[in-house]
C-alpha cells in the first residue's frame, strides 16, 4: 500500500474510534526527505484531519525518510530511539510527539 493509502486508512480508522485521542489537540507536520513529500495531521479533540502539505506553524515538525515514516505509522519504530539515533529530527513540542507515538500504537492491527 502506498504512503498516502496507509495514511488515509489510518486516518479513517482513527476517525471511526477517537477514544485513544479524545481531547487531544495538536498539529503535526511530516517532512519526508527522500520523497520530497509532506503530510500534516491535525488532531481536533475527536477528529483527525490529513493534509498533503506542511502547516505554517505545527505543534511539532518531524523530518524523516519514507522508510522510517512507514515504520512509525505501523508501530515498528520507536520514535524516542529513532530521535536519539538521528533517524528523526523534530522541532516543536516534543512531549506532543511522544503522545503521538502512543496514539499511533493504539491503532495497530497487532
Amino acid at each position: 500500500m502506498s504512503l498516502e493509502g496507509k495514511l488515509k486508512a489510518l486516518g479513517q480508522k482513527m476517525n471511526e474510534d477517537s477514544s485513544h485521542y479524545k481531547g487531544f489537540h495538536a498539529d503535526f507536520s511530516f517532512e519526508i526527505k527522500d520523497k520530497e513529500e509532506n503530510w500534516s495531521v491535525n488532531f481536533k479533540g475527536d477528529q483527525v484531519e490529513l493534509k498533503n502539505d506542511l502547516l505554517n506553524e505545527p505543534t511539532c515538525l518531524l523530518k524523516m525518510n519514507e522508510e522510517n515514516f512507514l515504520k512509525l505509522l505501523d508501530g515498528s519504530l520507536n520514535a524516542t530511539t529513532a530521535f536519539m539515533m538521528g533517524k528523526i529530527k523534530a522541532d516543536g513540542e516534543l512531549t506532543k510527539a511522544l503522545k503521538l507515538q502512543k496514539i499511533l500504537n493504539e491503532y495497530q492491527d497487532n
